[in-house]
This record gives structure tokens, C-alpha cells and sequence, in this order.
């Protein structure tokens, strides 16, 4: 009975296989043909997603609080529209609507004595006594400030040679949220990001960036413009958040272990520097605070 039982198994077996054969071969066929199918159209959609990532590095703004962001080409960035908007929005409300809320007091004494702050730790970290020597030692350098807002903390100094940089500028002065005390009207207003400076390299003495490198896209490509304009020998006065969250107008948080991390990488010295609980936004622990010397 065993062996009627093996045999019959067998003769199946043998009339399946050609059928099993032939099906095999088709799903191996249908499987590469759906595999070439799907990597086709990765290719088609990823292609617009990274041109579009790429094209929106370096997008400015155009016009006033209706305008828009726009990339070298001149055509809209949608995702970087967004994000300008939203940081333009809150200057807009705070300096022209409720100063009150946003700084506890008038814009330009609350805001205004804020980068007086900064600047005088400046001078303590530059060894200089008092202000006025600051103001002297500013007379004969030039200084560049990134990504700062309508309130640039270089306004309040006079330098050989004053830029602010910041790709809202149209708007700002658009919308008339410059500062009317101190020297804004010396400098020269640029509107650019910071990933790409439109200014000669080994040109300036001092950059400050307060509080703008977890705002831009690419951290890295900020830092190498940092040290392409400066001069062998340049300053760069930086103050950063520290913080794990993240959002569309901060995409790119720190920690002080991946903020120094990164300035090593790109050659800069850190000369002195400070870490504390002090923070500028609600969800940071802290803010680390250097200045670095390019070799």
C-alpha cells in the first residue's frame, strides 16, 4: 500500500512540474518587470524632490509682508515662502503690533539693549576695557553679520566697513522694522542667505551670527562661507541655542558636542567660549556662546 502511495505521488509529481516550471518562470519575469517599473518611478520622483531641495538653499524673499521667496532663477520656492513668512510674521507682530508682549517693553530700548548685551560681552571676550574701546577697535576693522534679523547688533558700532545679511531685508525694509537709532543706515543691507555669500573671500575682520545657525538649511555650507569671507586671522562672534527640537524655522538643532564638532571640522580655533543655561528659545536647555578664530 506504501509503495502504491510513493508511486502515485511520484507520477503526479512528474505531471505538475512542467506547470511549475512555467509558473516560476512567469512570476521571476512579472517580478523583474515590476522591479525595473518601480525604480523608474523613484527616479522620475525623487529627481523634481532634490532639485527642489537644492533650489530652495540660497531662496531670498521679495517684497513686503505679501511677498514671496524666491530662488536664484527668480521662481518661488513654496517650502521656503513658508518658512520666511512665518519668521517675517513674527517680526511684523512684535515690532509693529505688540512690543509689549513679544519684548516686555519698546522695541528699541528692550531689543536695543539686548544686543548692547551682546556686544559687551564682546568686548570682555576681546580683553577691552570699555566701550569706547570697542568703538575704536571697531573704527578700524570690518565686520559682516548673518542672518541678523531687522535689529542687526553690528548697528551699533561704527566700522570701517559694516555688511548685514539676511534674505528678509526686502522686507524689513519694506515694512520699515529697521531700527532708527544707532548706525543702520551705514551699513550695507544684503539680501542673501547664508549658505551663499555674494561677497570676496579674506575680506572681513569679524563675523557675528546671534542666534541664526539652527534657522538655515545648511549648517555646514553656513560655517564654510563663514570662513571663506573672513581674513586668515578673522573673528567669528556666534551664539547658538542648544537644543534637541526641531521645526521649519530651527531644522537644524545643536547640541554643544555637535556645534563644536562642526566648527573643528571646518578649521576654526575656538579662542574662548561659554556654556550655560541661558537660553532664546523656550524649548532650548541652553546656548553656547564662542568666539573662534579662522587659522
Amino acid at each position: 500500500m506504501q509503495a502504491l502511495k510513493r508511486r502515485v505521488k511520484h507520477m503526479l509529481s512528474k505531471a505538475v512540474e512542467p506547470q511549475m516550471v512555467e509558473l516560476k518562470t512567469k512570476l521571476e519575469s512579472q517580478t523583474s518587470e515590476l522591479a525595473a517599473k518601480l525604480d523608474h518611478i523613484e527616479r522620475i520622483v525623487s529627481t523634481p524632490l532634490q532639485a527642489a531641495h537644492h533650489s530652495s538653499v540660497g531662496a531670498i524673499w521679495r517684497g513686503g509682508v505679501g511677498g514671496k521667496a524666491v530662488d536664484a532663477a527668480g521662481n518661488e520656492s513654496p517650502a521656503m515662502t513658508v518658512k520666511y513668512r512665518d519668521e517675517l510674521a513674527f517680526w511684523h507682530h512684535s515690532i509693529k503690533h505688540d512690543p509689549i508682549s513679544a519684548f516686555h517693553g519698546p522695541y528699541e530700548d528692550i531689543y536695543g539693549g539686548w544686543q548692547r548685551g551682546r556686544l559687551e560681552e564682546l568686548r570682555e571676550f576681546l580683553g577691552l576695557a570699555t566701550w569706547a574701546d570697542l568703538e575704536v577697535w571697531a573704527a578700524s576693522r570690518s565686520a559682516i553679520e548673518i542672518g541678523p534679523g531687522p535689529y542687526p547688533s553690528i548697528s551699533l558700532l561704527q566700522w570701517r566697513r559694516g555688511i548685514a545679511v539676511d534674505p528678509l531685508v526686502d522686507a524689513y525694509v519694506a515694512e520699515d522694522l529697521l531700527p532708527k537709532r544707532g548706525h543702520c543706515d551705514k551699513l550695507v543691507l544684503l539680501a542673501s542667505a547664508a549658505e551663499r555669500i555674494p561677497l570676496p573671500g579674506n575680506s572681513f575682520d569679524i563675523m557675528v551670527a546671534e542666534n541664526c545657525l539652527d534657522h538655515v538649511d545648511d549648517p555646514g555650507a553656513v560655517v564654510a562661507e563663514v570662513k571663506r569671507v573672513l581674513a586668515p586671522g578673522g573673528l567669528f562672534w556666534l551664539l547658538v541655542d542648544l537644543m534637541e527640537y526641531r521645526d521649519h524655522m530651527h531644522p537644524n538643532p545643536f547640541s554643544e558636542q555637535s556645534l563644536t564638532a562642526l566648527l573643528k571640522q571646518h578649521g576654526f580655533e575656538i579662542v574662548r567660549h561659554r556654556v550655560n543655561d541661558h537660553k532664546s528659545h523656550p524649548n532650548a536647555y541652553g546656548e553656547f556662546r564662542g568666539l573662534l578664530r579662522k587659522p
